[in-house]
Parts: structure tokens; C-alpha cells; sequence
């Protein structure tokens, strides 16, 4: 019986969020690996194509379970400009990710938050104070440090930036939907039209895979929505502001991958910059936490 007590004290709520959220950083890398394995025998843009394909096979005996009513939109528009701007995001990543280092473009992905939060600023009207300001400047500047411009500006790592820009669009198209849509419904819908442009893309360019690389491609997708599944389970179990250090040890997964399976060293100043850009994501979203329960604490306030 003590042992029993002692187990379920050791495993509470926040315990396991840290293990939840250390496993989405895990798989996220793992994701990436998987990428530049797939595209060494096949195009970025065919890799993405089947990706899309394979999440939509995993999706369905969800939507089999619930029926067809729980893929209903009540913005349909939004749902299209998201997946316009996700099939950019996809396909600027998976091509990024083929010709960058894997430790270079896992730095370089943290800069979402930074850009999300920009965004935020441009559409949603959001008000900014001067340390937030202060943040996304030394975020730039980890993200110049990581590019290495004074060396040379690749086009991979450009092309990860841009994808980093699209994802926090689409970040903010989901945050509207979650008020008038299921979390079924924008998940199935964002990989449902990534299709048209990967396909059209992917026939440009097709070979037809071997049952090895299907599985390879099968293997991305299953690791891509275990990120996800990850993630939301952690998020259910503790705060945003608490977990989200933790993602950054997805930077020591990629240098460890990069080393072990491409023989890539990453350069010294690559670890200066993604300090910057960790320290500058880490604040803002421990500032947006900050913010969302000072806002709940005002509302229960007034209701009171």
C-alpha cells in the first residue's frame, strides 16, 4: 500500500507534464531526422505530399468514432487562408530542413514565439510593453548570430525562417477557430488543404516510393502527430509558462542527431544565438501566461 501511495505521489499532474512535454520535443526532433533521411532519396515537396496523406489515414478512426458532423466548420474562410499559409510553412520546412543542419534549424524554429508575437501586435491589435519589445530584439539578434551572415546567408536556413513566419500565422488563424470550431475539425482540416499545393508540387517532381520509403514517410507523420498529442496532454496538466524551457531540449536531441547520424559539428556561435533566441522565446511566453491569468483573475473579479 506505501508503495502504491509512493507511486502515485511521485507521478502527480506536473511530474508528468514535464515527462509529456520532454516527449513532444523528443519526437519533434525526431520528425526532423526522419525528414532528412526521407528527402535524401526523395523530394522535400513528395515527402510532404505523403505526410499530409498518412496524418489523414491516422485521423480517421477518429472521425470514423465521432462522425462526419465533428469535422464541421463555422468559418470556412479561415479554415482556407490556413491552409494556404500552412502548405507555405510545410513546404518551406521540409525543403529548409533537406539542405540545413539539423542543430542550425532546430535554433532557428524557436523563433515562432517571437514572430507570433509580432504578428499579434500587427493583426490582433495586441498591446506590447517595452520589456516584451526588448525580448524580441535579443531573439533577433540569437537568430543573426545563428544565420552567420557575415559568412554566408543559405537559403536553407532563410527558408526555415520563412516556414517559422507562416507557422505563427497559422498559430494565430487557430487561435481565432478554436472560438467557433472543434479541435477535430481545425486539426483534420489544416492537413486536409496542406494537400492541393504538396500534390501539385509533388507531381512535379514524382518517383514512386518503395515500400521502405512509404514506411519512412508513414514514420514522419506518426511522429509529427505524436508531437502534437504530446503536447496538448502536457498543456491539459500545467501551465504554458512552466513547460516551455523544457522544449528547448529539442536543440540538444538536434545537435545529438546531427552528430551521430550526418556528421554535423554545429559552430560556436550557433549555441550564443540560440541562447538569445531561447531566453527571448521563454520570456514572452512566460509574459503571455502571465497576462492570460492576470486577464481571467480580472473577469472572475467583475463576475464576483
Amino acid at each position: 500500500m506505501k508503495n502504491k501511495n509512493k507511486s502515485s505521489t511521485i507521478f502527480t499532474p506536473g511530474v508528468l507534464a514535464v515527462f509529456l512535454m520532454i516527449f513532444s520535443g523528443f519526437f519533434a526532433t525526431t520528425m526532423h531526422c526522419l525528414i532528412r533521411f526521407a528527402t535524401e532519396d526523395h523530394h522535400p515537396f513528395e515527402v510532404a505530399f505523403f505526410r499530409t496523406i498518412f496524418v489523414l489515414v491516422i485521423f480517421f478512426p477518429f472521425v470514423a468514432k465521432k462522425g462526419l458532423v465533428s469535422l464541421k466548420s463555422n468559418n470556412a474562410k479561415l479554415q482556407t487562408y490556413r491552409a494556404i499559409v500552412g502548405s507555405i510553412a510545410m513546404l518551406c520546412m521540409f525543403y529548409g530542413l533537406s539542405i540545413t543542419e539539423l542543430s542550425k534549424a532546430t535554433a532557428l524554429m524557436f523563433t515562432v514565439p517571437i514572430f507570433a508575437t509580432i504578428l499579434a501586435i500587427i493583426f490582433l491589435k495586441e498591446i506590447v510593453g517595452i520589456r516584451r519589445w526588448i525580448a524580441m530584439f535579443v531573439g533577433f539578434c540569437g537568430a543573426v548570430i545563428v544565420l552567420r551572415p557575415d559568412i554566408q546567408l543559405g537559403f536553407g536556413p532563410l527558408l526555415i525562417l520563412l516556414a517559422s513566419l507562416m507557422w505563427s500565422s497559422s498559430m494565430l488563424m487557430a487561435k481565432v477557430l478554436t472560438k467557433t470550431d472543434s479541435t477535430l475539425s481545425i486539426t483534420f482540416w489544416q492537413a486536409a488543404g496542406l494537400i492541393p499545393a504538396t500534390f501539385l508540387l509533388a507531381i512535379q517532381v514524382w518517383e514512386w516510393p518503395t515500400l521502405y520509403q512509404l514506411f519512412l514517410f508513414l514514420m514522419v507523420a506518426v511522429a509529427g502527430t505524436l508531437v502534437h498529442w504530446f503536447l496538448n496532454e502536457a498543456l491539459k496538466r500545467a501551465e504554458i509558462s512552466a513547460l516551455l524551457p523544457l522544449d528547448y531540449l529539442r536543440l540538444i536531441w538536434a545537435v545529438s542527431f546531427g552528430f551521430i547520424f550526418f556528421d554535423e559539428l554545429p559552430h560556436p556561435g550557433l549555441w550564443l544565438g540560440a541562447a538569445l533566441i531561447l531566453g527571448a522565446s521563454t520570456y514572452i511566453g512566460i509574459r503571455q501566461a502571465k497576462k492570460k491569468k492576470e486577464e481571467l483573475n480580472t473577469n472572475t473579479n467583475i463576475n464576483i
